[in-house]
């Protein structure tokens, strides 16, 4: 394995890499199975990792005012690659980040995916990158996972291999897939919520061929709720869900433990669980239904609501949600 601080200085005294990808950057000799992860550099010389990842999202991946993480799109020997971009914004850590990057590599190269390989190495590093005070974890962000707990648990009594569904955390466009099929999961933290927000052109797109259904979960905020995180992850495992897999997915998701304090600030008790088939006519924008098939120059990303009284037509019956549930469960 390269020394990651003599290949970042190798690009600022050059300022040439080797000419696969746009920007300057050096091949680090480790494959992801997506791509080679490569050394580049920032405007201002700060060391960057490039990871190569299928995903659209970087959730679960910690930023704080000396790191920056994200998902950047770039074009390497004609085509377009996705990376999560990785760089130190605090010169003093430099290297301190080279053996962040290290570990990165060490983990990737053992096979973890490179959402898991990037989210595990920053937690263990965390101590030495993050705030003296560091924010909370948002009360959406563990509302966000209680409600994908509670639709996997939903999933999993109708068959126990469904965790390996749980494609969202692992970068992918939907929360839930198998095959052409996908589930996308919106959680409210009210019963009578109707409104949702979409992240994203491509979140309410079809997969190829396939079929998506949005699952709203809606639930409802209570000091001595029994619904949690840790609540959820126990029962799931009391259901026979492989473990090593749910703690692949949490830890992708930023939660290394679902039992950890910051995760479980919040509890909540009532829930429901309505869906919904997405297809034409269902209030949504996307690429395809843009008459360019992409967003204007300079508009790099789109965040919109979605009223849920516009799309009652599109509801689903009790039955067909356990068929919508089995056809990502089988």
């Amino acid at each position: 394995m390269h020394n990651p601080l003599q290949r970042w200085t190798q690009l600022r005294s050059s300022e040439k890499g080797d000419g696969v990808v746009e920007i300057p950057t050096l091949d680090s000799g480790i494959d992801t199975g997506f791509g080679v992860v490569r050394y580049a550099i920032g405007l201002h010389g700060e060391p960057r990792l490039l990871v190569p990842t299928s995903g659209h999202h970087s959730r679960g991946l910690t930023c704080t005012s000396k790191l920056s993480v994200s998902i950047v799109s770039l074009t390497v020997a004609g085509k377009s690659v996705r990376f999560i971009d990785i760089m130190c914004l605090d010169k003093t850590l430099n290297a301190v980040f080279a053996e962040l990057a290290a570990a990165m590599l060490r983990r990737l190269e053992s096979g973890d995916s490179p959402h898991t390989a990037v989210a595990s190495a920053i937690h263990d590093f965390r101590e030495l990158l993050r705030e003296t005070s560091g924010p909370k974890i948002p009360e959406s962000a563990i509302a966000g996972l209680i409600g994908e707990l509670l639709v996997l648990h939903e999933l999993v009594k109708i068959d126990l291999g469904a965790v390996e569904a749980w494609s969202g955390p692992l970068g992918q466009r939907h929360d839930f897939r198998r095959g052409r099929h996908a589930l996308e999961v919106k959680t409210s933290g009210r019963l009578d919520a109707m409104q949702i927000s979409i992240n994203g052109i491509d979140q309410l797109e079809l997969p190829d061929n396939g079929s998506l259904v949005l699952v709203h979960v809606n639930i409802e905020k209570a000091q001595d709720g029994e619904l949690s995180v840790a609540e959820l992850a126990k029962l799931l495992q009391s259901c026979g869900v492989k473990t090593s897999t749910l703690h692949e997915r949490l830890v992708a998701i930023g939660c290394q433990s679902p039992d950890a304090p910051e995760w479980n600030r919040v509890a909540y008790s009532d829930w429901s669980i309505r869906t919904y088939q997405v297809g034409p006519g269902f209030p949504r924008i996307t690429r395809s239904g843009l008459e360019s098939k992409s967003l204007p120059a300079g508009v790099s990303n789109l965040s919109y609501a979605v009223d849920l009284t516009h799309a009652t037509a599109y509801a689903l019956s009790e039955t067909e949600q356990v068929d919508a549930f089995k056809r990502i469960s089988k």
